[in-house]
């Protein structure tokens, strides 16, 4: 007996060693995520099981070898040191996460507390088994396409309110195996749940398709959903996709590319509105050249994945197609809102790669990104419901419902408002008041937008003054120059907004920065008129 607890210990210790600081070279490299994972998030029942070991022993009888006695007393402290610590991670990274959300430098969030969630708990916490709610009602593959592999789920409750927003979910499994029914769970049930409908999809995997199959589906997959959830129950204007792994590069690919009609099925040309609210990266991968600066030197088994069994083809001579189906290279202005969470410890796709993401895109995009990093977690972290999964699922339920929430659009007396002279409004130019035509005699034509009232909803002086200083944080950051403005609405009914003139901006991009802040509307201003323009609206409140 005494030997096995000493064998048994040690692969426990080698386990949570694993699991804290994971191999990168030969065998260890290989061993680092299976070994590691398990370690990283059965860290309790490790605990316990270690502890029932040395128990065990006592009560069998102590080895009467002094040495293997020895052995086993050093090593299960190992063992329990090294799993106290992973334990209290998984209960750390409820600060972490919540601290990334309040931290972001546009649009910080504040996430919703542990005792306001609607199915997680306590007792399935401990257990960490993702049961669904018994009064989750599931419909099972339904076809989205001609081919086996076009089916998807739809989970909702009967208590689910009509027009409900949508949690649209892509699995991950390199892009070569994995299923609709095995990944995000947790996540998942938290928004059925809180009266979200969810849909996860089956889509065709590599070798037997190669690229650009995956993503020609899930772009099909969302053509549907536009244009048949409304009868089940869910809102198509109101769709955050989300994804981990292979299935984070998916949802990310598809948020970026709503302008893009080379994926779209040929009998879906006519519709228009490709576009979703937001989207939801778990440990995506979000560059696919391995980029040697952007992968720390880590990226050779995923380019030789790529090429023998998703794309088929060397990345030499077809660099465009590669760079044409990673996200990292596909950030523009327009992207909507991202969040983005990675662990620290992940050996399958570098940490580094999320960083670098979530950097360039605050550079090119200007809807807010939110990046959470957990220290000493692993890949696919959220499969289990553990105290940390449940910290991301809150994360994710205050970014999808604030990217979901419902804005009725302006009405034409709200609009009015903005009219000049029906508004006054003024600019800055060193240190002097003017016109808004007068500034432009000085400045040049120039557009003004603000961060004020996102979506005609009043706030406080106060919010008003910290998203003010958030916008000229960004665009000062971006090198912009600009020039102060304040709009004064002569009858009285709407409060002086204060906002930004920016010189040389076209009208597309201004309308870009217009909707990332939440407004209905900007200026643009020459020396002969100003023009109220309006903007389309995807609410990030």
């Amino acid at each position: 007996m005494g030997y096995f607890v000493a064998i048994v210990s040690v692969f426990l210790a080698v386990s949570a060693l694993t699991a804290l600081r994971p191999g990168r070279k030969g065998i260890f490299q290989f061993l680092a995520y299976p070994v590691g994972w398990a370690a990283g998030e059965l860290a309790g029942q490790a605990f316990i099981l270690q502890c029932a070991l040395v128990g065990l022993l006592v009560w069998w009888g102590w080895p009467s070898s002094s040495w293997l006695g020895e052995v086993v007393v050093i090593v299960a402290a190992v063992v329990v040191g090294a799993n106290a610590i992973l334990i209290g991670v998984q209960f750390l990274s409820r600060r972490v996460v919540r601290r990334a959300m309040l931290d972001a430098p546009v649009r910080p969030l504040e996430i919703p507390k542990p005792r306001d969630d609607q199915f997680g708990s306590w007792w399935r916490t401990m257990l960490q088994i993702p049961w669904h709610p018994k009064d989750m009602i599931l419909t099972k593959n339904v076809y989205y396409g001609p081919l086996p592999r076009h089916r998807l789920d739809i989970w909702r409750q009967s208590t689910t309110p009509q027009h409900a927003p949508v949690i649209y979910y892509i699995h991950g499994g390199a892009w070569t195996f994995g299923d609709k029914r095995e990944q995000g769970r947790p996540m998942l049930h938290e928004f059925v749940r809180r009266g979200w409908i969810v849909v996860a999809i089956n889509y065709r995997l590599a070798p037997k398709y190669g690229w650009p199959a995956q993503i020609e589906d899930v772009t099909r997959a969302l053509g549907w959903i536009k244009k048949n959830i409304a009868s089940r129950g869910g809102d198509p204007e109101r769709i955050v996709v989300a994804g981990g792994s292979a299935g984070g590069h998916l949802a990310a690919l598809l948020a970026l590319t709503a302008n893009d009609p080379t994926w779209r099925p040929a009998e879906m040309r006519d519709f228009e509105d490709w576009s979703v609210r937001g989207c939801i990266s778990l440990y995506g991968v979000l560059e696919m050249m391995g980029d040697p600066v952007v992968w720390q030197g880590r990226g050779r088994g995923l380019v030789r994945l790529l090429e023998e069994a998703v794309v088929l083809k060397p990345l030499v001579g077809n660099e465009d197609i590669y760079r044409a189906l990673s996200p990292l290279q596909r950030l523009h202005e327009d992207a909507p809102p991202f969040l983005v969470i990675h662990g620290g410890n992940d050996t399958l796709v570098d940490v580094n790669v999320a960083r670098t993401f979530v950097e360039r895109f605050r550079d090119e995009a200007f809807a807010p990104i939110y990046y959470v990093e957990i220290p000493l977690t692993q890949h696919a972290f959220d499969v289990t419901a553990s105290p940390r999964t449940s910290s991301t699922t809150r994360a994710a339920v205050a970014f999808g419902e604030a990217c979901a929430e419902r804005v009725s659009p302006p009405s034409d007396e709200l609009l009015d408002l903005y009219e000049v002279p029906s508004t006054e409004l003024r600019v800055n130019v060193d240190g002097e008041q003017f016109t808004a035509r007068d500034a432009a005699d000085r400045i040049g034509d120039f557009v003004v937008v603000t961060s004020a009232n996102p979506y005609s909803q009043l706030r406080t002086a106060a919010e008003n003054e910290q998203s003010h200083a958030a916008l000229l944080k960004d665009l000062a950051r971006r090198g912009e120059h600009v020039w102060q403005t304040e709009a004064i609405d002569q009858s009285g009914s709407w409060p002086d907004e204060t906002g930004v003139a920016l010189a040389g901006w076209s009208l597309e991009r201004a309308r870009s920065l217009a909707q990332a802040w939440g407004q209905h509307a900007f200026y643009s201003v020459t020396r002969d008129d100003v023009v109220v323009h309006r903007t389309t609206t995807t609410p990030l409140a």
